[in-house]
């Protein structure tokens, strides 16, 4: 099953907590790469944006425009240490400590 992604505006990223921009980024991510490779081929009409307000493939401008903006907005943030960041930083903090 592919993700559906609601469309947000700029100025709505611009408010989003961090965390919540890396969740709609992973949301991007797993959105199908284009509704004719999709099992719903045959079975359904491509879905309408203008009438859902969801980004569901990839193929799309809304979904190039979505991730452009994104990336935009993600690159104005703090870097989030990573899982293997954070570790090397405490064990830093350990080594300095003795």
């Amino acid at each position: 099953m592919t993700s559906s992604v609601p469309i947000k505006s700029k100025d709505e990223l611009l408010t989003m907590h961090t965390g919540s921009l890396m969740r709609r980024r992973k949301a991007l991510l797993e959105c199908g790469e284009t509704f004719e490779a999709s099992d719903r081929m045959g079975y359904e009409e491509r879905p309408n944006i203008a009438n859902t307000g969801m980004i569901e493939f990839k193929d799309c401008l809304e979904w190039k425009k979505a991730y452009t903006e994104l990336k935009e907005v993600l690159a104005t943030r703090e870097n989030i240490p990573n899982k293997l960041e954070r570790k090397k930083m405490r064990q830093a903090r350990a080594k300095n400590k003795n």
